[in-house]
């Protein structure tokens, strides 16, 4: 424990709460101790300090700032897991009350904060079980699996699933529990073999990434199991139907569609660039062929109309009949458009890597560099037990990913670990071909074109989903405070105040507002926009701080990425444009808006001080 005399930490989870439960949470979190087996309730927080840390993301960081010992490696069993949910999430009344986070230390860097954010039904069963979060610490000596029901709460034998993949491992583990309605989160065998980017899946459609996988299987954790008819108390039923009617409203333009599914090549489409070879090719040609054949079902998370998810049985080509699951986004077909892929090959190979439980930006940087390598006569058949790295080989691709899931061969095993590891063993030039940040990568988007974006992927902390995006124009309803804009997506000026923006549909008025009237409702607070923006930014203080724990430094953000990722865009529309040109003067900008050192990247002690964070205070910058 880092906690002192003057920590909020101190007596954080109360023996006996002595301050009223606000609606929208359970009240307990539930510690497990793999080492022992030890399961323990314990008390939310008293109300101010909930009020304070709200949020899955800045509760859970908060705990594992306190919990986490200093210089351990991420697979010691001394790694913490923390995952919460928020107080919106399983009430049924709002789109976005379905999510859970997780925070760990990441794999992919080994010292900055690892985040996996998952929606679907997990974070709310978990709730209806009873518990609002889960702290996993040590490491059991067999597979096991926990079972948080509201009829009984244990860790069971996980032996019979281990080595499975995902989907199996959910059907026979939703078998197992006797509860049809059981929601199974779990990792396949990239998590067991500590493949450093490997993901959490649950719900068939739905992932955290960016290592949590990794984490559980060095712990032998296998999967959570989650079972329960409970529903959190909301303070105000009737306001919040009325909240979450308009932020429903707020988000219905970007409503998914069956014929989106059908025709789209993923979210690059908005912008008119994917990723392909190895990141050097933009053009969106045919991509989509053969898309139009087949039958796709959209799948909602918990009450959201978005309808994000979807299920593909695919209608033509040589996987005919196949299905596949898959989330909201679409990075795992950017990654096998990288890899010369086209069409229903794209959607067989991406639920392959999902079944394997591998996190798709991790493998298609490094598999992609794997490719230019052999295509430029650096990697040759001696690394490759066989393989042809040839552009579009569908045999070298799945086997690949089989081998990387299992550690298996030279080069399976290294890209177990990553792009960045396989760029310095290939050294030479290869070290110029390698997209990577921090050792971490990038979602699987071409980002290159995108100012605001390239500087949310640049200033994450690796390996960990990053903090929003931003737009051209404020927020309608944070316009009171927020001036940047008009912005050019050609010039840098602006472009940093606008970075850091977290809601579903920003653009309408009422689409932030919304969302805090809902957790108003839910709870029987009185929380401001100017306080939801102090909770968000005290969120990105303490990733800061727990890198700074570790080492990492602001500089990092811009001298630690993979060469390719700041080159020249190739071709097609935006050919010749890199936000290269305004680093690190960008970053440095960033950095002192939101109060932090622009090289260090410490918090400054009136930052802490204004967030009450001074706790925190060893970490600041002094000067």
């Amino acid at each position: 424990m880092m906690a002192t005399a003057n920590s909020d930490y101190a007596n954080f989870f109360p023996k006996n709460r002595q301050t009223r439960l606000p609606g929208g949470y359970m009240g307990k979190i539930l510690r497990i101790d793999m080492t022992t087996g030890k399961l323990t309730d314990l008390n939310l927080p008293e109300e101010s300090l909930l009020r304070k840390y709200w949020g899955g993301q800045l509760f859970a960081e908060y705990v594992l700032l306190n919990e986490l010992p200093l210089d351990i490696d991420p697979y010691d069993p001394a790694n913490v897991i923390v995952g919460m949910t928020g107080p919106i999430t399983g009430t049924g009344f709002t789109p976005g009350g379905t999510k859970m986070c997780f925070v760990y230390l990441s794999p992919a860097t080994r010292h900055t904060l690892g985040r996996g954010a998952t929606s679907g039904y997990f974070g709310t069963s978990l709730k209806a079980a009873g518990y609002d979060g889960i702290i996993v610490t040590g490491a059991a000596q067999s597979p096991k699996y926990l079972y948080v029901g509201e009829d009984k709460v244990e860790l069971r034998d996980a032996s019979r699933v281990w080595g499975k993949g995902i989907r199996d491992t959910e059907e026979m583990l939703r078998k197992e529990s006797g509860h049809q309605d059981a929601r199974i989160g779990c990792i396949g065998p990239a998590g067991e073999h500590l493949i450093r980017a490997a993901m959490l899946v649950n719900d068939y459609n739905h992932t955290a990434a960016h290592g949590l996988g990794a984490v559980m299987g060095s712990k032998k954790l296998k999967a959570f199991v989650a079972w329960g008819t409970k529903r959190p108390r909301v303070h105000d039923k009737n306001r919040l139907i009325d909240a979450g009617a308009r932020w429903a409203k707020a988000i219905s333009s970007r409503k998914t569609t069956v014929k989106k599914r059908l025709t789209s090549v993923g979210h690059g489409e908005d912008w008119g660039a994917i990723t392909k070879l190895n990141w050097r090719s933009t053009i969106i040609t045919d991509e989509a062929k053969g898309l139009d054949q087949n039958r796709v079902t959209l799948r909602p998370c918990f009450q959201c109309p978005r309808m994000c998810p979807w299920d593909v049985e695919i209608g033509e080509g040589r996987f005919k009949g196949k299905v596949g699951h898959f989330n909201a986004g679409s990075e795992w077909m950017d990654t096998f458009y990288n890899l010369g892929f086209k069409g229903n090959d794209v959607l067989y190979l991406s639920e392959r890597i999902n079944d394997l439980g591998i996190e798709c930006s991790h493998f298609a940087c490094g598999a992609g560099l794997a490719f230019e390598a052999w295509e430029k006569g650096v990697l040759g058949p001696d690394h490759t037990d066989g393989l042809k790295l040839e552009w579009g080989n569908l045999e070298a691709v799945e086997t690949l990913l089989e081998r990387c899931a299992r550690r298996e061969t030279w080069l399976g095993n290294i890209l177990a670990d990553g792009p960045k590891e396989l760029a310095e063993e290939l050294g030479g030039e290869a070290k110029n071909w390698v997209v990577h940040t921090k050792g971490g990568t990038p979602a699987q988007h071409e980002w290159r074109p995108l100012l605001s974006q390239m500087l949310r992927e640049l200033v994450a902390s690796g390996g960990m989903k990053p903090q929003g995006a931003g737009g051209a124009e404020p927020p309608a309803d944070l316009r009171y405070r927020e001036k940047w804009g008009p912005l050019d997506p050609n010039q840098p000026d602006g472009w940093t105040s606008s970075h850091c923006w977290f809601a579903l549909n920003e653009k309408p008025p009422d689409g932030v507002q919304s969302m805090v009237d809902s957790l108003n409702a839910t709870t029987g607070w009185d929380v401001s926009l100017d306080e939801t923006i102090d909770v968000g930014h005290r969120a990105i203080i303490l990733q800061s701080v727990f890198g700074t724990q570790r080492g990492w430094i602001a500089e990092h953000d811009w001298q630690d990425v993979g060469p390719r990722f700041l080159e020249p865009i190739p071709d097609g529309k935006y050919k010749g444009f890199t936000i290269a040109k305004w680093l690190p003067g960008l970053i440095y900008e960033y950095y002192r808006i939101s109060g932090r050192h622009e090289r260090t990247g410490r918090p400054y002690m009136d930052t802490l001080t204004r967030l009450g964070l001074e706790e925190f205070k060893e970490w600041s910058q002094l000067d």
